[in-house]
């Protein structure tokens, strides 16, 4: 299966440094070189279909001495989509409960009780602050001059 093939927005969910919302497979393919060269375990996604892949072969596109030059950047990286579950809400909300640090913790009672009655992927991200960037304005068409 291929990036593109899958229901935007996702959440990937890194074993110990949370997670991050992209919005297209252009995003998907852009991550941080921290989280990607950290990540001791495996990496996990969740579509909008709530189908859940692991993130096989998880690396940057670009050479060691780079990733030295740019250890705080963001890297083009590569992967291997495999798929663990289909349609599995429970599984989704499980990881989430995981591997999100905003939901741990006696504070986030109140968003773990909303994530189990959470329906949609949606719905999920926004309990974990991760709403989509802003609809871009729309731009306005100048007036054109009445012919008089």
């Amino acid at each position: 299966m291929s990036p593109a093939e899958l229901a935007y927005p996702v959440l990937v969910l890194f074993p110990e440094s949370g997670s991050v919302r992209h919005d297209d497979a252009a995003d998907l393919r852009v991550m941080s070189v921290q989280r990607v060269m950290g990540a001791n375990g495996p990496v996990v996604l969740i579509d909008s279909r709530l189908d859940i892949y692991r993130l096989d072969r998880l690396e940057s596109t670009h050479s060691g001495l780079w990733l030295m030059a740019h250890p705080n950047g963001q890297t083009d990286v590569d992967f291997e989509l495999q798929c663990i579950d289909q349609a599995d809400i429970e599984q989704a909300r499980r990881l989430m409960l995981e591997r999100e640090p905003r939901l741990r913790g006696a504070a986030a009672t109140a968003l773990r009780a909303a994530l189990s009655q959470a329906s949609t992927l949606e719905a999920m991200l926004r309990l974990a602050g991760k709403q989509g960037r802003p609809a871009a304005a729309p731009v306005a068409e100048p007036a054109l001059p009445k012919d008089g």
